[in-house]
């Protein structure tokens, strides 16, 4: 669950230039500068004068030519200078007489826009501060550079300080915003305060109903990490549940089945673990076998080896002896001997031991293939390294018994009892058996030769 436990700060969401509407999206100077307020209340503000209007037309053009709106094929704006020089020339506007409010915040907001091009936070951040402190001010400006600010010192780590402004923006905005209430829910994470996190999570949620929106991945994934670090498993379950639903990931249906198995529901874990299977997202040959070993547990060992045969088919699985010998296994769970006897026969060409070819012998002796049992029994013996020898001895002598074959079951068997002196007293009734079956078919051939 190390991946569930990961949360991402959100990226600034600025772009050129970085001015942005009061639900958070970009717009271009002109446009914030001519907007109507939309708002409970009106605020009245200086006028912004032609001059003024003008020199920041021409330092937006210096700091970015692409950020001026024009027409359709248009090509941008040439600048007259730099984004450096761009901000000489709004510094020095600052210092001018007869420069109202209204016009000093919008020179730091495109100042603000300067900084930010050059990388320079700290400066970026104090031209927002500054903004704040001219009055009067449109309300667009203001929650403008109030949620420039909780993102900057979001995305600085300045989590209390994101916080702070984050509250001022809710007191001026006084509408619930959704996205704004999740940005709080992150800064409170990453000062490790899961339970508040959680409660503006939910908030998030609340409004987000409450308005019709569809809950964003991110929103129910901040939830789901909150509620683990809780160990709220129930509730974890609850929230991947609708992840799954409008966001069908790999991840979370992979978690959705580990929370599963937490709660002891293993039959949900493996359905869920199927499903993951099911839509393509196991790529890897680890995840396939452990699916297949899964469903053998669960006995579903025919599904198990479906899944393994698609993995070989599609090269997911290497074909080794250990992924041949589980699908082998499976066959000969499923009883699907001819199958499992394919498997086996293919399994033994990369063994280096006796095993999958005794394997082989045992299951071709089950259907009464004892003359090709022999000959796996034999190749069992010959490549060695066998954990029971004498088990190999035996059931040889048992399909050369079954072939009539008098004198070599009877050399199997006193094979095996040499190899294991337990099987010394079931070996000596066979050899006993043996040696009545002779005696009466050498009676039965006299009697029928008189």
């Amino acid at each position: 669950m190390k991946r569930i436990r990961k949360i991402l700060v959100c990226a600034l969401v600025f772009s050129s230039p970085v001015v942005l509407d009061t639900v958070g999206g970009p717009i271009s100077f002109s446009e914030a500068v001519h907007a109507e307020e939309k708002k409970r209340k009106t605020r009245r503000v200086p006028a912004l004068r032609e001059k003024t209007y003008k020199l920041l037309s021409e330092a937006q053009i210096m700091i970015d030519p692409e950020s001026v709106p024009r027409e359709e094929g248009e090509p941008a704006p040439v600048p007259k200078g730099t984004p450096a020089d761009a901000v000489r020339m709004l510094q020095k506007a600052l210092t001018q007489k007869g420069v109202n409010s209204y016009e000093t915040a919008q020179i730091w907001n495109t100042l603000a826009f300067a900084y930010y091009t050059l990388e320079d936070t700290p400066r970026t951040m104090d031209a927002y501060e500054q903004i704040l402190k001219q009055s009067p001010i449109t309300l667009a400006l203001e929650l403008n550079a109030l949620r420039a600010l909780f993102q900057l010192h979001l995305s600085e780590g300045n989590y209390r300080r994101s916080i702070d402004f984050i509250n001022r923006w809710q007191e001026v905005n006084l509408s619930p915003d959704a996205d704004v209430t999740h940005f709080k829910a992150i800064a409170y994470y990453q000062l490790e305060d899961n339970r508040e996190s959680l409660r503006q999570g939910l908030l998030t949620e609340e409004i987000a109903v409450a308005q019709e929106r569809t809950m964003k991945e991110s929103w129910l994934e901040l939830q789901v990490v909150n509620y683990y670090t809780l160990e709220d498993i129930d509730n974890v379950i609850r929230v991947l549940e609708k992840l799954i639903t409008s966001y069908p990931k790999k991840r979370y249906w992979l978690q959705l089945a580990g929370m599963y198995g937490e709660k002891g529901r293993d039959d949900s874990a493996l359905s869920a673990y199927h499903a993951t299977y099911v839509q393509g997202f196991l790529e890897k040959e680890t995840e396939i076998v452990m699916l297949s070993q899964r469903l053998m547990g669960a006995d579903n060992p025919f599904e198990a080896s479906q899944v393994l045969e698609k993995g070989l088919k599609t090269e997911i699985l290497e074909s080794n002896e250990k992924n041949l010998k589980l699908l082998a296994t499976a066959y000969t769970m499923a009883q699907e001997t001819d199958s499992a006897i394919g498997a086996w026969k293919s399994a033994s060409r990369f063994a280096k031991d006796g095993e999958v070819a005794f394997r082989l012998a045992q299951t071709l002796a089950q259907e009464d293939r004892h003359q090709e049992a022999i000959k796996a029994y034999r190749e069992a013996q010959r490549k060695g390294k066998l954990k029971k020898p004498a088990d190999c001895a035996f059931w040889k002598g048992i399909s050369e018994m079954q072939l009539e074959r008098w004198d070599s079951a009877t050399k199997s068997f006193r094979e095996a009892a040499r190899l294991d002196k337990k099987k010394k007293k079931q070996t000596r009734n066979y050899i006993r058996y043996i040696a009545g079956e002779r005696r009466r078919q050498k009676e039965l051939k006299k009697m029928l030769e008189g």
